[in-house]
């Protein structure tokens, strides 16, 4: 939709976009002609200012509303801060990079950076000096927190010379670089605590007030190295300082400990401590000084060694022992901290998870930053390598929140984890966002820059811009650090699609060097037999398929909670179909199909696909049985949400003649509307993951409908529930229908129907999922992750009648949705669409084709003929979008 063009509509009156009065009330820039006037902004003190300003003049309004300009129409609110107003305008305004700046406005006012962030992005590609995106991009980068990207998009608007603009943009940027811990600060500290440990020097209160975690880090090592009892009594006021900020008094118990050593016995040891703290080097080496310490019964030396050469795990006991002693929270934190880590290492993940868990609920009570950052994190990183990613970003901006309260040595490993974690959740730009400015603070750390070019590439590779992949690896690689996994597979993929020697030997050294180091977790193991193997197949097949056989077998060995060994396993069947393909085995590719699913799939009316990058798999098994593929290579921009066109008409035709088509499309494709025309009757096929015991059962439908769902969210008021004459159902209805009760209630029901809101929340799911009633605790979604927790023992046809229920995670390497869920769990049958259901039309499609299956037709056959007949009234009706899971 083009739209009217706003620059053509007359002049307007200055009442019309306040532009005489003498502040702003919007910060945020208007991409309007004749919006964009600068004047100082003045921030709303209240709610109640906004009902201050002066309303739009009506015959301006009416003017605009006759000449169509719905843009125009929609600025006169928004300069008004009326985005409720605005918002049904700037949607009916056409596109344009103007528009685009103000729907990122619209995005800002919501909270929702990431679509900000995207909407802007898009603008400055066509247009890099868009003066109002690129002060937009500056207000999102700062309530991201992203204070040096922040400076330098307001430096980009200052350099574009506008009066009055240009000087609030330095202004703001200037004091966007403020914000930043710069290298000067963090030497500072050092310096401080050199001084400390080495001269006994004292630390301001100010200083320790403003940095107590790695203060209170170098008062311990303080307290080791001190020769005198002088010395140690000189720490007291620190003691009590940094005891006052956490509470409790453990630092001086500490200092009156040490108070009691023999120092005549100490000094000598604290001399050699001392040592060994400046230079990882100890005068008779380091067995013998944890001996000669632990035979002293200098405690805290022997802790404050292990800890400074990072060998506490090999003194778990010890340790443990010790820090039961001490009852210091900051040793038991980092023993907990300690524990979990071994766990990962080992690829005991669910043990971290709750190890981790228990730390951070320690952190509640005794919130030491420089202790509980690094643990929040790693729970963050623990939950995206699980894929559990909600709450891999509830950790991560624990952390981050620590962080602001509790600095240690800067945030850019924080960044870096929420860059990953948004390229997991699909949001590109925020990803971008996250990732450009850990750089930006640390441009000189070669380790930050590969991981950052690294992630790029990935990013630019899904896009289909190779050569800027290329040039992306090629910057990573300039560092000399280990080669990351992600890193590895952008340049097997690379060098499929676009040879280049030079990468390539870097990608078998950068290979060999990891597996060579050897601290690759169990999972990480498998998935770079895989990486080593998809490279190899292209090159040496037998080869390359003994590694991707190796990879699987590695991967079969280890827990299920490995989410790198679920991908090595995927990835490397992905491998194997089209390296079968790619010959000509059509029928070994069929095993194979079968063989990941878990058994053999049925003999006639079977399409199965898959897609890989540039490529594309696709077999079917006719009505009699006949075998058809086709593979090709030929793709070079990504796949659309629905796939229409991705399957061949050729084997769309031969599968006309079946009463019903079975489905097995792998992920990122299962569940996605379009694959096959409308007029066929097919269903996806899954595999459950555990089998539900079978038993007659008596019919027991089970109705959730006039659900409550909170207010904060701002959904509509669903139509109240209208059952067929004779309905026996069993009815949820309203408050009743809170996540804990339906999933009760769902356990015995042979029929289940959901009417209720779909709605999408990274932050709850990756997966769409279902509104409810709230709980007293305010818990008002079920999730597919709990839904797959459930045992359904009636083994229900299951429909769900909420908008985009079957939209899924967009995973590479696993289905994840509700529909897969409720099958999991034992549903025969689900059916949902992957668009908004009308909340009229929803009951009486679902009760047609439910009728049409209690009647014995198969669920696909059903729901074909029910949409063909709707489809015949409005063929662009969203009936083309409801699917059957079975």
């Amino acid at each position: 939709m083009a739209g009217l063009r706003s620059r053509r509509v007359p002049p307007v009156s200055p009442e019309l976009f306040l532009t005489t009065a003498p502040v702003r009330m919007l910060e945020a820039r208007v991409s309007y002609p004749g919006a964009d006037v600068y004047r100082p902004y003045g921030p709303l003190r209240s709610a109640a200012d906004a009902g201050r300003a002066a309303p739009a003049p009506l015959s301006e309004l009416a003017r605009l509303e006759a000449a169509g300009d719905m843009h125009g129409l929609a600025a006169a609110y928004l300069v008004r801060r009326n985005a409720e107003m605005a918002a049904p305008y700037l949607a009916k305004a056409g596109t344009s990079p103007d528009v685009a700046s103000d729907q990122a406005i619209m995005a800002l006012d919501r909270g929702d950076s990431a679509s900000a962030l995207a909407l802007l992005e898009g603008v400055l590609v066509s247009r890099p000096t868009h003066a109002q995106a690129l002060w937009n991009r500056a207000l999102v980068l700062r309530d991201l927190e992203l204070w040096a990207l922040a400076a330098q998009s307001f430096d980009a608007v200052a350099a574009l010379g506008e009066s009055g603009w240009a000087q609030e943009a330095t202004s703001r940027a200037e004091s966007s670089r403020g914000r930043l811990r710069g290298t000067e600060d963090w030497r500072k500290t050092s310096t401080w605590g050199q001084s400390l440990i080495v001269e006994g020097a004292l630390v301001p209160d100010d200083v320790l007030r403003a940095q107590p975690g790695i203060f209170r880090m170098y008062f311990y090592e303080a307290l080791r190295a001190a020769p005198t009892a002088e010395r140690v009594r000189a720490l007291e006021p620190m003691a009590a300082t940094l005891d006052a900020h956490s509470g409790g008094t453990v630092l001086r118990e500490a200092l009156q400990w040490t108070l009691t050593r023999d120092f005549q016995l100490r000094a000598p040891l604290a001399r050699r401590y001392l040592e060994l703290y400046r230079t990882h080097q100890v005068t008779g080496g380091f067995a013998a000084f944890l001996e000669d310490v632990r035979r002293a019964g200098e405690q805290d030396l022997f802790l404050g060694a292990l800890v400074r050469e990072s060998k506490v795990a090999d003194h778990l006991d010890a340790v443990s022992q010790l820090v039961a002693k001490l009852q210091d929270p900051w040793f038991t934190l980092l023993l907990e901290h300690e524990r979990a880590l071994q766990a990962i290492s080992r690829g005991e993940l669910l043990q971290a998870e709750q190890l981790l868990l228990s730390a951070a609920a320690r952190c509640q009570q005794h919130p030491l930053g420089y202790r509980c950052i690094p643990i929040e994190s790693d729970l963050g990183d623990l939950y995206r390598q699980l894929h559990r990613l909600a709450e891999a970003q509830r950790h991560l901006l624990a952390a981050r929140a620590l962080y602001r309260a509790d600095p240690r040595w800067g945030e850019a490993q924080l960044l870096l984890q929420l860059g990953q974690l948004a390229r997991y959740q699909g949001d590109a730009a925020l990803a971008r966002g996250y990732l450009d400015e850990a750089l930006a603070q640390r441009p000189d750390d070669c380790t930050i820059r590969h991981f950052v070019r690294a992630n790029d590439a990935l990013a630019l590779l899904e896009a289909f811009s190779v050569e800027s992949a290329q040039a992306r690896m090629r910057e990573a690689l300039a560092c000399k650090t280990p080669l990351l996994l992600s890193g590895a597979k952008t340049l097997a993929d690379l060098a499929r699609l676009q040879p280049d020697s030079a990468l390539d030997a870097r990608l078998v050294q950068g290979l060999a060097e990891r597996r060579q180091k050897g601290n690759l977790t169990p999972g990480e193991s498998a998935l770079l037999t895989h990486i080593e193997g998809r490279y190899v197949v292209e090159r040496d097949r037998p080869r390359g398929e003994a590694l991707l056989r190796q990879s699987i077998s590695e991967a079969a060995k280890l827990p299920a909670t490995s989410v790198d060994a679920r991908k090595a396993r995927a990835y490397s069947y992905t491998s194997l179909l089209f390296s079968s393909a790619k010959a000509g085995e059509y029928e070994q590719a069929w095993r194979l199909f079968g063989e990941e699913v878990g058994g053999q799939l049925p003999g006639r009316c079977v399409l199965a696909v898959t897609t890989d990058v540039e490529r594309t798999f696709v077999l079917v098994r006719g009505p009699e049985g006949q075998l058809v593929g086709h593979h090709d290579a030929s793709r070079r921009a990504p796949l659309h949400d629905e796939l229409q066109g991705l399957i061949p008409d050729a084997l769309t035709d031969l599968l006309r003649a079946c009463p019903a088509v079975e489905v097995v499309a792998r992920p990122p494709l299962h569940g996605r509307a379009g694959l096959l025309p409308e007029d066929l009757a097919w269903a996806y096929h899954s595999v459950r993951a555990s089998p539900i015991a079978s038993g007659a059962r008596a019919p027991r439908r089970l109705v959730v409908a006039d659900v409550q769902a909170p207010e904060a969210l701002g959904l509509p008021m669903l139509g109240g529930w209208a059952g067929l004459p004779g309905d026996e159902a069993t009815m949820l209805l309203g408050r009743q229908a809170t996540p804990s009760r339906v999933l009760e209630a769902m356990t015995d029901a042979t029929q289940i129907e959901v009417h209720a809101h779909g709605l999408m929340n990274p932050d709850v799911s990756e997966a769409s999922l279902l509104v409810l009633s709230p709980e007293p605790s305010g818990r008002y979604a079920l999730t597919a992750g709990e839904v797959r927790g459930a045992k359904l023992r009636g083994q229900p046809l299951v429909i769900l009648g909420a908008c985009r229920a079957a939209h899924g995670a967009a995973w590479t390497y696993e289905r994840f949705s509700l529909p897969v869920a409720f099958l999991d769990a034992g549903a025969s049958t689900v059916l949902a669409a992957t668009v908004d259901v009308p909340d009229a039309e929803a009951g009486p499609f679902f009760n047609a084709v439910r009728e049409r299956i209690e009647h014995g037709e198969r669920a696909a056959n059903a729901l074909r003929d029910v949409r063909m007949a709707w489809m015949k009234r409005d063929p662009r009706s969203w009936v083309r979008s409801v699917l059957v899971f079975d």
